[in-house]
């Protein structure tokens, strides 16, 4: 992310708040009643929907989103992903990331990268530093506004 933006950033499904409490500037996002508690013990909670972000991050959490078309036009300048990539249907089935009751949407590389396309972003980077670290099938990109 920092070789593409610094300032500050909206992560969206804060997880167990390590993004957020490693970066200065970032504030957090979360539906969950434990994660927004955190959040607001720390003066760090805002609303996604209530304003526009200059950056996003979205780590391990796009698949989650009923709606995430409205989740990134949030974003007027940057949207960070990690996310589960797939080649195609049978790898989806195959794959320990297959949750049937948790993702709702099942992305591979030139499908993620043509849907933020549609939502007006354009790919920056794309890389597979979390398959080095051990997690396999995980892709992370960097998308910018055009």
């Amino acid at each position: 992310m920092e070789r593409h933006y610094h300032g500050p950033v909206l992560d969206v499904g804060i997880g167990a708040g390590q993004f957020v409490s490693s970066r200065a500037g970032t504030f957090g996002f979360d539906v969950n009643p434990a994660g927004v508690a955190w959040l607001n013990e720390r003066g760090a909670f805002a609303d996604l929907y209530a304003s526009q972000w200059r950056a996003l991050t979205m780590w391990d959490v796009l698949e989650h989103i009923d709606e995430p078309e409205l989740a990134v036009q949030q974003a007027s300048e940057y949207v960070f992903v990690s996310i589960p990539i797939f080649t195609d249907a049978g790898d989806i089935l195959r794959s320990h990331h297959f949750r049937k009751n948790e993702h709702i949407w099942y992305f591979t590389d030139d499908g993620i990268k043509g849907w933020f396309a549609e939502q007006g972003f354009e790919c920056a980077e794309q890389n597979t530093i979390e398959c080095q670290l051990g997690r396999k099938g995980v892709a992370s990109y960097a998308f910018r506004r055009v």
